[in-house]
């Protein structure tokens, strides 16, 4: 029995040794950081030039006026974007007046010569423009590039049908521009 005592001792007086030198024994050990730093993109758009504004007076029913040129540039944008632009009629003097605006939109990319020969975009009631960059893709090329800009050429017209009681009114217009990433799918955030 005092054999057995002595090994169970000496067991215990090693294990109580093991314990003690595994809490004495070294690692080596390293790590590394990386630094992150983001920041996101820009959708901005301007027009060229960037006072314009339509004023056209003194129209006469079935005559044209001469092309009036607004261009839409991707000025600040970091990335490509798609477009659209629509007219609302804000005011009008005489009821009705607003409709018997009649507007030819014309489109091609800055430096092409002749823009009463470029394809047209729009033609029809000022109040139901609706122009989408992605819709005419055929016409318009859909996206615009960063620092590119899209030409457009505007023709008025009171319309032939407007009688006597047109004579001396007036109404304004708001055409809005507006401008999304191209990969966005819709026109919403």
């Amino acid at each position: 029995m005092f054999k057995k005592k002595v090994i169970l001792v000496a067991l215990v007086a090693i294990m109580a040794i093991s314990i003690v030198g595994m809490g004495a024994v070294a690692y080596f050990t390293d790590n590394i950081t990386t630094a992150g730093a983001f920041s996101s993109g820009v959708v901005d758009i301007s027009k060229i030039p960037a006072s314009k504004t339509f004023s056209v007076s003194n129209m006469i029913p079935g005559e044209w006026t001469s092309l009036e040129e607004l261009s839409i540039y991707n000025s600040g944008s970091t990335t490509g974007v798609k477009y659209r632009f629509s007219a609302t009629n804000d005011t009008e003097s005489l009821v009705g007046f607003g409709d018997k605006i009649n507007v030819i939109v014309r489109h091609t990319f800055a430096g092409t010569p002749n823009p009463s020969g470029w394809p047209i975009v729009y033609q029809g009631k000022l109040k139901n423009l609706n122009i989408d960059s992605m819709a005419t893709s055929g016409i318009i090329s859909g996206t615009l590039g960063t620092n590119i800009t899209h030409q457009y050429y505007y023709q008025f017209q009171l319309d032939s049908s407007a009688g006597n009681q047109y004579q001396g009114q007036n109404a304004s217009f708001t055409v809005t521009y507006y401008a999304t990433q191209s990969s966005n799918p819709g026109w919403s955030e």
